[in-house]
């Protein structure tokens, strides 16, 4: 494939995310071995210290997490094996909708599997990993997997969309043009423009994939955390509290968008911080809870949290809104 844009950076830099890379991908086998013997301390520190940090830092830049993404190192690893193709515009979009069906599969599925079985985890764990490395033999680049599949992308997307701190992106140095459009990691702000297309200059963006996953999202968060853990048998209770509420928040915000007229522009950095304050409002307590530490911490956390997604707020729309790309 032909180089559309090359990336100078200085040895150091490289070198850098280099080291970066590979350390958190070294940390893949022992979380595995950690959660297979003591899975009850992996879970807690995985799911209630690690997790919770990641939503932070798509608000100050995607490409902090992407560029050393363990998941995204092993799609390079497939990278070197056999010959890969860049996928069709119908392919990217059968993928695209797969990653926004397996994050509303997946995250539900804490409930009544990854929070309480560490091997069940593991497994899923190793198994996603192998699929990165499958798609990125068989596809260009980070097209398939980082680009497309991945459960986490439409998150990055909507918290990533106007970056706190510049940061140069750690992979990727020549763009080949993998992904035709709305690659994060080439432009931040210009990848869910590109993603909505011109659905964007009117409300017809709430109906496409990625704008409904959207406006969905607060309601989804408030409805994973109306649940508890439980049994496999509660599984059918998780996936109605999160599809309800994720509905309920889809119908309000449509409203919302039509009543007031709202521009894309300025109705996704309203929605991201809305997502991200319900998160973190949640997640203070949940994490003190697990820690069995004092209410401060929880306290602290949610103050915390919601604090760095209001400068977040207040910086985006001051600025003329998150998303802007031209026509």
């Amino acid at each position: 494939m032909a180089t559309a844009q090359l990336l100078i950076r200085s040895a150091r830099s490289v070198a850098l995310w280099q080291v970066a890379r590979w350390s958190v991908l070294a940390t893949v086998p022992l979380l595995l071995l950690w959660l297979v013997l003591e899975p009850d301390a992996a879970l807690t520190a995985l799911w209630y210290i690690a997790i919770p940090i990641l939503p932070a830092t798509f608000f100050v830049s995607t490409a902090l997490w992407r560029g050393v993404c363990p998941l995204a190192t092993l799609n390079e690893i497939g990278n070197g094996l056999g010959r890969q193709r860049v996928p069709s515009a119908r392919m990217l979009l059968a993928l695209n909708i797969g990653g926004l069906v397996l994050f509303h599969l997946m995250v539900p599925a804490r409930h009544f599997l990854f929070n309480l079985h560490g091997v069940a985890l593991a497994a899923t764990i190793a198994a996603v990993g192998g699929l990165a490395v499958g798609l990125g033999a068989i596809f260009a680049v980070r097209s398939a997997f980082c680009n497309a599949l991945c459960p986490v992308l439409p998150v990055e997307l909507l918290y990533g969309q106007a970056p706190l701190v510049p940061v140069d992106r750690g992979r990727c140095t020549a763009c080949t043009v993998c992904t035709p459009r709305g690659c994060i990691d080439l432009a931040e702000r210009k990848a869910i423009p590109q993603l909505l297309g011109p659905a964007r200059h009117t409300a017809e963006w709430l109906v496409t994939p990625h704008g409904a996953f959207f406006a969905a999202l607060p309601g989804f968060i408030i409805g994973y955390n109306q649940v508890k853990d439980g049994p496999v048998d509660s599984a059918a209770l998780v996936y109605a509290a999160t599809l309800g509420w994720s509905l309920a928040s889809l119908v309000v915000i449509v409203a919302v968008v039509l009543a007031l007229r709202l521009q894309s522009r300025f109705a996704l950095p309203l929605i991201a911080a809305l997502a991200g304050i319900v998160y973190y409002w949640y997640a203070g307590p949940a994490i003190s809870s697990q820690l069995a530490s004092a209410t401060w911490l929880g306290a602290g956390i949610r103050i915390t949290g919601i604090g760095l997604v209001t400068v977040w707020l207040v910086r985006t729309l001051v600025s003329g809104g998150g998303s802007v790309a031209r026509p």
